[in-house]
């Protein structure tokens, strides 16, 4: 039951918020519980001085800025494959702070949102288009692609054996070298053999393994394969994620390696 009680023509309003327990003598408990007692309405009143001074300076920060940079980036995102939940995941941010930034709140009639939270626009800007992350169906640049399967056949995996290895067939595999594009799944899943081989030359269990690899190892001379610097990640492949650098990406991969060979 709401209290309220009359001092010096004041009404004093104690707050009613199911969680929140706003105490008096603060600007919240004047605006949010619409309290006018003494104590809020002073604490609400040298907010406000402090407000306008701070504008008057020209150093108030309103923690907002325009939401339209974001919106297209949203957007420009969703043309790659990215849903706003994705995003949403990405980013650390709620799906609903996305939703309201694209469609608004129709529930309230409430349009696109014009102005968003500076800490929410940085961490949206900060999604990129990932390897990682995008779409398994999604059609990404061979060429990353192909320069790893490539430095794999400098250390004596075949395309053939690659493709086996990875649960393809070994003449759609082998396709992937004359292709501008392939999808994002074929591309993730090469990666993530490369980074677990490049350093490991293929070592023969009996003489018919040796000859294989012998012919890849001529066969990728022949063609003029050169191997990748070790390890090659692009910032378009690696995870994209505000708060980890590839950096960290590539030393987490590395210590499940050795801890899978442990």
């Amino acid at each position: 039951m709401q209290v309220l009680t009359m001092t010096a023509e004041r009404i004093k309003r104690d707050c009613q918020c199911a969680r929140a327990n706003h105490q008096h003598g603060t600007p919240t408990a004047y605006v949010v519980d619409k309290c006018r007692c003494t104590p809020c309405t002073k604490a609400n009143t040298l907010r406000e001085r402090e407000r306008e001074a701070a504008k008057a300076a020209g150093t108030y920060d309103v923690g907002r800025i325009d939401a339209g940079p974001v919106r297209e980036h949203i957007l420009a995102l969703g043309k790659r494959g990215y849903g706003l939940k994705i995003i949403a995941r990405i980013a650390g941010v709620s799906n609903a702070t996305l939703g309201k930034i694209i469609y608004g709140d129709p529930s309230r009639n409430m349009p696109p949102r014009a102005r968003v939270e500076t800490r929410v626009a940085e961490r949206v800007l900060a999604v990129k288009p990932s390897l990682t992350t995008v779409g398994k169906t999604i059609r990404v640049k061979a060429e990353p692609t192909q320069a790893r399967v490539k430095t794999l056949a400098c250390l004596g995996y075949s395309v053939g054996w690659q493709g086996r290895r990875l649960g393809r067939e070994h003449s759609n595999f082998s396709l992937l070298l004359d292709r501008e594009y392939c999808n994002a799944e074929t591309a993730r899943a090469v990666r993530d053999l490369y980074l677990m081989l490049w350093d490991k030359p293929r070592l023969p269990a009996n003489r018919h393994e040796a000859a294989a690899i012998s012919r890849t190892i001529n066969r990728a001379a022949a063609e003029g394969w050169e191997q990748l610097s070790p390890p090659h990640l692009s910032s378009s492949e690696a995870p994209v994620n505000p708060d980890k650098s590839i950096d960290h990406f590539l030393q987490e991969r590395m210590k499940r390696q050795m801890r899978r060979r442990a």
